[in-house]
């Protein structure tokens, strides 16, 4: 007998399976419905993470290229301040050094395109060197437009800097008379010190350096990065903000209230805590900043100041953010009535965000490797094994390579072949503790391209990714041009000190004080001394060397008091014990470490003082001779009074009485009486003459010169129709060139011509066809005057007697004179500088020749 089968009701069966459905379909809603959420939450974290780093890194790179951008200026100043054309300028001072050191300037300003100005700014404040970038046209600026900065804060900061120190003005606008500039011309100032060889500080040299290149560069990094890349001076106000209303409020009267922390408090109080670098959230803003100190470039002449590079992303952004990631889950929400449709839903919203996931990430690193492209130096991105995993074009242009020759290779490649052995233990070393900074401090590190050259680096190292998979950054800057500049320097400063040690004169530097001892001296200095070394020389009191101590102690006041004194003539003994005549100078300066110390110079003048007391002798011998010709002098006056009064009154006596014994007792007397009267009368008369000639001599010598513009050609003429009207019977050709002038006595040039011209008709008295000719030749600026004639000439060998007192060559009975003529014409041309000669042969007349100067002949 069978069982009877008990039947379940349909309606029960199909509630069981809808039940079992609905938990079923429940139970994967919320499989799916945790798997959506934590989905979000992770791409969400993931999307954060991405921002704060590729924040980060924008505001590393931008603190990088500032770094860079600074210190290239800080090089570029101390590279200017050492130029060999400048130095020798301020050595020679000729106009010639001073052209090389504009044209230099000039050279360096079109070079560097950087600066819209560049100066040399004597101590005193007066510029004396300008260039002006002029819009990209470069131009020397003219002398007479070159300006007083005395009254700058600038110049007077600039001058109180030691050697090597370099000044950095605010991060402002430029000012030009009074307001400032349009269009905004942001400016920062650098200037540094120049010293001579000797130490002395020359004045200056200042750099205007256009700070929109330096704006721009931030611009574009935050262009590849940033949602908003913001610069702010040390007291809030913005560099580079927001809104260009905001900037430069300190500049600005009606702004002054415009700054980060007016808008952004919290925010500044967070910085202002945590000072470095730091990321936060406030004001519905996620903020991320870096401290930029100025002295990591300039070093501690800044004063501590500095600039902060923020940047913010907005509330929205940050929406817009977590709004991307919660995008597509609606979706999954509204598929769960078929579990097979909703896993196919949570796997296409997978895929899809994983795609997502996979853009964004390539579009973070696109960004990174924007900034690496845009960098100035050389990235090198290096993975914890030691191979390079990336390059910039940076990096390729400067190593030679191409970038597939580099990527996977060991970091080695790019290290000098005999660095290469020790460079893995070092990079391990780093890993261990890896921080930002730079390597090699104080050593020089040089990096190899392709071809096997090298190249001096500097080379900063920093850690970014994570713990488990970590990259090593590494910045590499050429600094070629920087090594060539310090090269130059070094050179230029041996140079100085050869010429220093090269001097003829003692070169020294000494401690003040009656203690002073000499620290540096040149090795003149050391044997003019007699010290054997320098050594020795250091080990004496200074003022041992003087002979009388009190000229020590009045010197070291002078200088104190004047702060330089020059050419102090003292006498000093040598460690051996000989005294010589010495000239101290010396300047007052303080040395870098604030220590006071005289610079100065010794010339041996012995030799000088000898000579001048020589010449003190002479003068007293001269004076003493000067006074014997007065008194000689005195006396040939006194005897020309008397021959001129004494003497001629008999002579006159004479002649008359001879005269009148011929009037009227003439026919009484035979021939032989008339005769001999007749003689008498005629000695008489040249006795008479002659007196005349010796006193018109003795006047010329005495004569003071009355210089004038004299027309000798009119001269000659009025000399020549008194020559004609004495003797009108002559036929003579007498020629005179036009034009003839000279500076000189109009009165004593007259007795010089009747004396040549009545020569030249007298000696052309038994000439047929005699002539008369007067001209004038020049010949390397000196004019050469001359009288010729075609009469009696006279034999050469006797030429040595010509121009003497008394001196004959005729006969008196065929040519009548007394032979003080030409003795006459010789004093008159020696007394107007000149010289006189003659040129003749016998019958074939003479020519005499003459030059006269400007100033009288002593």
């Amino acid at each position: 007998m069978s069982m009877p089968v008990r039947s379940v009701p349909v309606d029960a069966v199909a509630s069981r399976f809808i039940v079992r459905f609905a938990l079923g379909w429940a139970l994967a809603t919320v499989l799916l419905v945790g798997l959506g959420w934590q989905l979000y939450r992770f791409q969400a974290a993931a999307t954060l993470t991405g921002l704060r780093t590729t924040e980060r890194h924008t505001l590393q790179l931008a603190n990088e290229s500032i770094d860079g951008e600074l210190r290239m200026l800080r090089g570029d100043t101390l590279y200017l301040s050492d130029l060999s054309s400048l130095k020798t300028w301020l050595v020679t001072g000729t106009s010639a050094a001073r052209s090389r050191f504009e044209h230099d300037l000039l050279a360096f300003a079109i070079r560097r395109g950087l600066y819209d100005q560049l100066r040399f700014i004597a101590v005193d404040g007066y510029e004396k060197v300008r260039i002006n970038w002029d819009n990209g046209h470069p131009i020397v600026v003219a002398e007479n437009a070159l300006q007083d900065k005395a009254g700058r804060y600038y110049v007077r900061d600039t001058l109180a800097l030691a050697r090597g120190e370099v000044y950095v003005s605010p991060f402002d606008l430029n000012i030009e008379h009074g307001h400032i500039q349009q269009p905004l011309k942001p400016m920062i100032r650098l200037g540094t010190p120049v010293f001579d060889a000797q130490g002395k500080l020359r004045g200056m040299v200042m750099l205007n350096y256009l700070g929109q290149r330096l704006l721009k560069m931030l611009k574009r990094i935050a262009g590849h990065g940033s949602h908003g890349l913001w610069l702010l001076n040390g007291k809030g106000y913005w560099l580079m903000g927001p809104d260009q209303r905001l900037d430069w409020g300190f500049m600005y009267p009606q702004r002054t209230g415009t700054r980060f922390q007016s808008k952004y408090p919290l925010a500044w109080a967070e910085i202002q805590r945590h000072s470095g670098s730091g990321q936060f959230m406030r004001h519905g803003r996620m903020f991320t900043y870096a401290s930029v100190p100025l002295e990591h470039a300039f070093g501690g002449s800044v004063g501590g100041r500095h600039w902060v590079l923020v940047s913010s992303v907005p509330r929205h952004v940050l929406a817009a953010i977590v709004a991307q990631a919660a995008r597509g889950l609606d979706t999954v929400f509204s598929a769960g009535a078929v579990l097979w449709v909703l896993l196919g839903l949570v796997l296409g919203y997978y895929s899809y965000r994983r795609r997502a996931s996979e853009i964004t990430l390539r579009a973070s690193e696109a960004r990174f490797r924007g900034l690496l492209e845009s960098a100035p130096d050389a990235f090198v991105i290096v993975d914890a094994q030691g191979c390079i995993a990336m390059v910039n074009s940076q990096a390729l242009s400067w190593f030679g390579y191409a970038r597939e020759e580099l990527i996977g290779q060991p970091i080695e490649i790019l290290v000098p072949e005999r660095y290469r052995d020790g460079h893995p233990a070092h990079r391990n070393q780093y890993l261990k503790s890896p921080v930002l900074r730079p390597i090699g401090e104080g050593k020089e590190l040089f990096a190899r391209r392709k071809d096997g050259s090298e190249f001096p680096v500097e080379i900063s190292l920093g850690l970014i990714g994570s713990t488990s998979d970590q990259l090593v950054i590494g910045i590499v800057r050429d600094v070629s041009v920087r090594k060539h500049a310090e090269e130059a320097r070094r050179a230029a400063q041996q140079r100085y000190r050869e010429l220093v040690d090269n001097l003829p004169i003692g070169v020294y530097r000494k401690t003040p004080g009656k203690q002073g001892h000499f620290g540096e001296v040149n090795p003149t200095m050391v044997d003019m001394l007699e010290a054997g070394s320098a050594e020795a020389l250091g080990a004496i009191h200074v003022v041992d060397m003087y002979v009388d101590p009190a000229d020590e102690v009045r010197f070291h006041e002078d200088v104190e008091r004047q702060g330089a004194v020059r050419g102090r003539e003292v006498r000093l003994k040598t460690l051996k014990g000989r005294v010589f005549h010495a000239a101290i100078s010396a300047a007052m300066r303080r040395a870098p470490d604030g220590q006071t110390i005289f610079d100065g110079t010794v010339e041996d003048i012995s030799e000088r003082k000898e000579s001048e007391e020589h010449i003190a002798q002479l003068n007293a011998t001269l004076s003493q001779r000067a006074a014997e010709l007065e008194a000689i002098n005195r006396e040939l006056e006194a005897f020309s009074y008397s021959v001129s009064h004494d003497l001629r009154a008999p002579l006159r006596a004479i002649d008359g009485f001879s005269r009148i014994l011929l009037d009227d007792y003439g026919e009484r007397l035979d021939e032989k009486g008339q005769d001999r009267l007749k003689r008498i009368r005629a000695a008489s008369q040249r006795m008479a003459q002659l007196i005349d000639d010796l006193l018109k001599l003795s006047r010329v010598t005495r004569t003071e010169l009355q210089h004038e513009t004299v027309d000798l050609t009119a001269l000659a003429e009025e000399v020549v129709g008194e020559l004609c009207r004495s003797e009108p019977e002559r036929e003579v050709s007498c020629t005179l060139a036009p034009g003839m002038n000279a500076e000189g006595d109009s009165r004593l040039l007259r007795v010089l011509l009747e004396n040549l011209l009545g020569n030249a008709w007298k000696y052309t008295g038994k000439s047929p066809a005699a002539s008369v000719e007067m001209g004038m030749s020049e010949e390397h600026g000196v004019r050469t005057y001359f009288i010729r004639d075609n009469g009696a000439g006279f034999d050469m060998a006797y030429a040595d007697k010509l121009f003497g007192a008394f001196q004959r060559l005729h006969d008196a009975r065929d040519f009548p004179g007394t032979g003080i003529g030409l003795a006459t014409v010789q004093r008159i041309v020696h007394k107007h500088g000149g010289r006189v000669w003659a040129e003749s042969e016998v019958d074939r007349g003479a020519t005499f020749y003459f030059t006269l100067q400007h100033s009288e002949a002593i």
